[in-house]
């Protein structure tokens, strides 16, 4: 049965709230382990957290992407990485920056599913991974003003 184009938009502008909705969940889940451990520990959590968000499109590049965008997933993911070393070397503050920055990663593959550069990954993972980053981001830097 095909859909109407206002059913089609209808039912992806739903994935795309639902998604936001169970990463803005997810992000409240894990939040407040930050509140509860030292400011050492919450860094180090944070750095480690942030290089490992950033390494996820590399997965989904490899798993069915292009040499060309398995490449430019790997070096932004590189970015991030480095990110979570800054954070742990120079300034903590590089953790929140790069997981509001990843928000915004997550919002360019959102509909990407003809780029050459960017791998698309299911409709719903972007929404949810870029609500879960800009929720985190916040949060944290809140904890850690507190």
């Amino acid at each position: 049965m095909m859909m109407t184009v206002a059913a089609a938009e209808k039912h992806r502008h739903g994935v795309v709230v639902g998604a936001s909705l169970a990463g803005f969940l997810f992000s409240a889940a894990t939040l407040p382990v930050h509140f509860f451990i030292d400011h050492g520990p919450s860094v180090e959590l944070a750095a480690v957290t942030v290089a490992v968000v950033g390494a996820i499109y590399v997965g989904f590049a490899v798993q069915a992407g292009t040499v060309r965008q398995i490449v430019v997933e790997t070096l932004v993911a590189t970015l991030f990485m480095a990110a979570g070393l800054a954070s742990l070397w120079v300034s903590p503050w590089f953790a929140p920056a790069a997981f509001a920055a990843h928000g915004f990663w997550d919002w360019l593959h959102h509909g990407r599913a003809h780029s050459a550069d960017l791998i698309a990954p299911a409709a719903w993972y972007p929404p949810m991974c870029a609500a879960y980053d800009w929720v985190f981001a916040a949060g944290l830097a809140a904890i850690w003003l507190a």
